[in-house]
């Protein structure tokens, strides 16, 4: 009897620091700092498990969001409202996604080679104005 009842009593203190371990990683990834730069010709961006770098001549159009397309994640990770990792997305086919979906808006980035990325920062001021020094570096917007 004693041993079932220490048996239950582990599982239990298991399940509670596995949760509590979880929640905690998924309070780091939505408040860890995503970072975007225009470092010479190159678009650089990074969060968490997700960085990318493109060229700015190579990029076709560059878009302001106010909602996400509709998305599907391919792999990487889709908790709450953080959507991380590769996803199939409407209008964009298979992307790089890193966004909060609770704050918009969204930078829409698409290359010549039909690569897509769809990304925002920590704030929605921070996005905007991001959005507005890439764009006025690609000719086409």
């Amino acid at each position: 009897m004693k041993e079932r009842k220490a048996n239950l009593n582990g599982r239990v203190v298991f399940t509670v620091i596995l949760l509590l371990v979880i929640a905690a990683f998924i309070l780091f990834a939505i408040f860890s700092p995503r970072r975007a730069e225009i470092d010479g010709d190159t678009l650089r961006f990074h969060h968490l498990f997700t960085r990318f770098e493109v060229p700015l001549g190579e990029i076709a159009s560059v878009q302001l969001l106010e909602e996400t397309p509709n998305m599907s994640k391919v792999s990487g990770i889709g908790v709450y409202f953080l959507s991380e990792g590769t996803y199939e997305a409407e209008g964009y086919g298979r992307c790089t996604a890193s966004v909060n979906q609770s704050e918009p808006p969204f930078i829409a980035v698409t290359t010549s080679d039909g690569s897509a990325y769809i990304f925002s920062l920590n704030s929605q001021d921070a996005t905007r104005e991001f959005y507005g020094e890439l764009a006025s570096k690609i000719p086409q917007n």
